[in-house]
């Protein structure tokens, strides 16, 4: 998570933020000593940001998993009537220019030379959205929902989350209280299915969850109580 408790740890609510402070900075910028030439450096950096949490990456993202599954598909096969044809790679027209890199960096360094400027006020911050508000939560400890519901292809377990501002969770599962517990995904969206199949020779199986937070590309924090659910018959 970042050190700036003023700056959202999710990327839906970056997203907001950056622009909300992108339509602040010309306002109050100049009341700070922020330049012309410099405010317009950070909006290109803004316009960038924004256009890579928005667009690029989810874009790469289902492109990936597109081409997995096309992959799997002509590989190990599927359902008959399946389309065969390749997925094609997003495209994008029109990007915004790009800027150098360490955006974030050139970012704080800036609100940090705003708030020691001899004009700077508390009004001035809560109109940038610089300033960290009174009932910020933490949540140590995720606490996932889990159930069992039918999917397209059969029973699977559905489990639910609240992000509290992290980017997801870290999420293992364990089957019949045997063995060690086992990886089974990173997930940011609040909503994970477990879909994988009942191993060979089950007709049910008791499966077991616990998730701790994932931010920064790192698991991190306590875990969450297990969760324990039946699937099959």
């Amino acid at each position: 998570m970042s050190t700036h408790r003023f700056f959202p740890n999710t990327e839906d609510a970056q997203i907001v933020w950056l622009s909300h402070y992108a339509l602040k900075l010309p306002i109050n910028g100049p009341l700070c000593g922020i330049t012309a030439e410099e405010i317009t450096s950070t909006l290109t950096d803004i316009t960038y940001w924004t256009w890579i949490l928005q667009y690029w990456h989810p874009a790469m993202q289902r492109d990936a998993k597109e081409a997995t599954a096309h992959k799997q598909l002509m590989i190990g096969g599927g359902a008959e009537n399946t389309s065969t044809i390749q997925p094609q790679p997003s495209q994008f027209p029109n990007p915004p220019p790009a800027p150098l890199p360490n955006m974030q960096k050139r970012l704080f360094s800036q609100i940090t030379r705003i708030k020691a400027s001899p004009n700077y006020t508390d009004v001035i911050g809560h109109d940038l959205g610089i300033i960290a508000t009174s009932n910020t939560v933490e949540h140590l400890i995720p606490e996932p929902t889990v159930t069992v519901e039918l999917g397209e292809t059969g029973s699977r377990v559905r489990i639910d989350f609240k992000k509290y501002e992290h980017e997801g969770i870290w999420i293992e599962s364990r089957i019949n209280g045997v063995g060690d517990w086992v990886f089974l995904a990173v997930n940011t969206i609040k909503l994970y299915y477990d879909e994988r199949p009942l191993a060979l020779g089950n007709t049910h199986e008791t499966r077991e969850y616990r998730v701790r937070w994932w931010d920064k590309s790192v698991a991190h924090g306590e875990w969450s109580a297990v969760q324990q659910v039946v699937i099959g018959v």
